[in-house]
């Protein structure tokens, strides 16, 4: 029975541990969350971001040349935590 007391005890203080964890991941996802949208609501003026760009570089340069800051993060917070 002494063994399989500690075994449970070790089980429980590795969930909490997780639980713990998990907890402050999920509290710094949020913060981070809220900042993006801090940002994109400052920053929001009715125009798309191509339009903000002012065009420059002709030719539709495409790509991710003309993404935010803020989209940047919330792309990769998306790409993190899918997996």
């Amino acid at each position: 029975m002494g063994w399989h007391g500690s075994g449970v005890v070790w089980f429980q203080n590795r969930r909490t541990k997780w639980r713990k964890k998990h907890a402050a991941e999920m509290a710094t996802a949020k913060r981070r969350q809220e900042e993006v949208e801090g940002v994109v609501a400052e920053g929001e003026d009715g125009c798309s971001d191509a339009e903000t760009d002012g065009g420059s570089g002709g030719g539709g340069g495409g790509g991710s040349g003309g993404e935010t800051a803020a989209k940047r993060l919330r792309r990769e917070l998306e790409q993190q935590y899918r997996h």
